[in-house]
């Protein structure tokens, strides 16, 4: 067998597309036992050299659990009926089983825009944890988002960061993320968003951050001032036109080209603003607006009926812009089965953090009494 051959696409400024491209031959019994060659390519990301593999004929596979769209509606329609009895989220509900502001932020016991509630999150993982609730209606389907919806989501959770940020300005580092439906993690049917805000980045915000930076110092010469990856990016993808989706004068978007997740999208927003709780009100509903008509074409094109997506943001109160640009990913999870709840959200995938429901030490002590010394 031969050693895998290097392919390197050249972009804009120091952008290099890179692969690693094997052969790998087998005899199959699809095809009555001939030899046949696939080909398998590792990726790495342009900026964070994360790998990915891909071979394109996995597509094909056998999967002997539920595949997209067989029984999908039924199970949908079950666990939707199921979870409506006593949802937390529903408005006949939410105001005696979820939790309250404390009065230090300043804010109202709950806040309340439109159709949208925002309120702590009751397990936390994160010091500021909040949930925003994706209007009052118990369930809605992924293509079936209003931008109005999404607007009054992102104003609720940039009226949360920013209440907490007037406290504590040390807390500074905002994310906005969304698992929907139980394959993506959530535990609870009706849609919603988790917003968080630390003193410190996510892994994975982080990662961007400092690569990016490094990207910029790396393209600063005597002569002229540092290129933004992110630009370079969107105008790389744009020239070779494989992997460029759409764009307009708000935002770019793209498929991954290493992904960390299936049908994964990579959107990048132009504007130079870093930011989020700077965004003008027109600026966050062009975003809704974007994520909307997305996640519509993922559903019709892709048959994706769950996702997990994170925005990663830059510092509140900095500006990154010369060489950062806000972005955010999106991938699909595996159609909905009955019973079934993920424990792979979006903490674990996109921000590269994992979530341990019990600790080392409650294990230990479950796990010792059952063992002899």
């Amino acid at each position: 067998m031969e050693a895998s051959k290097k392919e390197i696409v050249k972009g804009k400024g120091k952008i290099l597309f890179e692969k690693d491209i094997a052969i790998a031959t087998i005899r199959s019994p699809l095809e009555g036992f001939k030899l046949v060659q696939q080909k398998i390519e590792r990726r790495y990301d342009p900026l964070l050299k994360i790998p990915s593999r891909i071979n394109a004929l996995r597509a094909e596979r056998v999967k002997q659990a539920t595949l997209p769209g067989e029984n999908f509606e039924a199970n949908l329609q079950k666990i939707v009926e199921a979870s409506s009895k006593k949802c937390f989220f529903c408005s006949n509900f939410l105001k005696q089983s979820t939790p309250k502001f404390p009065e230090e932020l300043a804010l109202e016991e709950r806040i309340s825009i439109g159709e949208i509630i925002v309120f702590p999150n009751l397990f936390v993982f994160s010091q500021n944890h909040a949930v925003v609730t994706l209007g009052s209606k118990h369930f809605t389907n992924l293509p079936d988002f209003s931008p109005a919806i999404w607007r009054d989501a992102i104003l609720g959770s940039i009226k949360y960061f920013k209440a907490v940020y007037k406290l504590n300005p040390e807390l500074k580092f905002p994310s906005i993320n969304f698992n929907f439906l139980p394959p993506s993690a959530s535990s609870i049917i009706h849609p919603h968003i988790q917003i968080i805000l630390d003193d410190k980045p996510t892994y994975l915000t982080d990662l961007l951050l400092t690569k990016s930076l490094d990207y910029y110092n790396a393209t600063t010469t005597p002569e002229t001032k540092g290129r933004n990856y992110w630009l370079d990016l969107l105008e790389s993808e744009k020239e070779l036109d494989q992997r460029f989706i759409t764009e307009n004068d708000f935002m770019t978007w793209t498929a991954t080209f290493s992904p960390i997740g299936k049908d994964e999208l990579t959107g990048i927003i132009k504007i130079p603003k870093t930011d989020i709780t700077k965004f003008s009100d027109e600026e966050v509903g062009a975003l809704a607006e974007e994520l909307v008509q997305v996640f519509r074409a993922l559903y019709h094109g892709r048959g994706v009926t769950a996702v997990n997506m994170a925005l990663y943001c830059g510092p509140i109160n900095e500006s990154l812009e010369k060489f950062y640009r806000l972005n955010l990913r999106i991938i699909s999870r595996p159609t909905l089965m009955p019973n079934y709840t993920n424990d792979t959200g979006f903490m674990e995938l996109l921000h590269r953090e994992p979530i341990a429901a019990a600790s080392p030490e409650m294990i230990a002590r479950d796990v010792r009494k059952h063992l002899k010394s």
